[in-house]
């Protein structure tokens, strides 16, 4: 074998390894549900979500935030995880807007603020074992809407609570037409 038989030899080795790093860190861990989980849960999410809108409307005061679109997956698509039971999503969505209102209240809304109000918010949420990761968009959403203290109550406990209601039906709704 020449040397450029061994160079190009040695170039297939390395881009087959390459190949093979990418192949297994693009394949997805994850299983796929079953088509009617998949739609169930997609169907809860969306009708969860235009609750949330609707209640607003009607009330005349928000009790939706954007993180709550996550909070949905979680909760509808994943509802046995630790990280979608109903103390970490109404916990972890009002610990972290106290640290947002914390944080807002008394620094300046500039880009380390709004990173030390999500840092607060993760330490707080560890620290009470109520770890719900979509809540840490919360302190971003009050800093950057300059939401006041009343933001803590509507939209964000009220919409957590109405939330987990909606998730905790759909919980029920599933297990009866599965026959668990």
């Amino acid at each position: 074998m020449n040397s450029s038989e061994r160079s190009a030899a040695g170039l297939r080795a390395v881009l087959g390894r390459w190949a093979a790093l990418v192949r297994r860190g693009t394949a997805s861990p994850q299983q796929r549900p079953p088509w009617h989980v998949i739609t169930a849960a997609s169907l809860a999410g969306a009708m969860t979500i235009g609750v949330l809108g609707l209640t607003g409307d009607v009330a005349g005061t928000p009790v939706l935030v954007a993180a709550f679109g996550s909070s949905c997956v979680l909760v509808f698509l994943l509802p046995d995880g630790p990280l979608s039971q109903p103390v970490g999503v109404i916990g972890g969505h009002f610990v972290s807007a106290l640290c947002g209102l914390v944080v807002h209240t008394l620094m300046p809304v500039e880009w380390w603020s709004l990173g030390l109000s999500v840092g607060a918010a993760m330490a707080a949420m560890a620290a009470l074992r109520i770890v719900h990761p979509p809540a840490g968009a919360t302190p971003i959403a009050i800093m950057l809407t300059h939401g006041g203290w009343g933001y803590l109550f509507t939209p964000v406990l009220a919409g957590a609570v109405l939330l987990t209601v909606c998730a905790l039906i759909h919980r029920v709704l599933m297990r009866r037409f599965s026959g668990d």
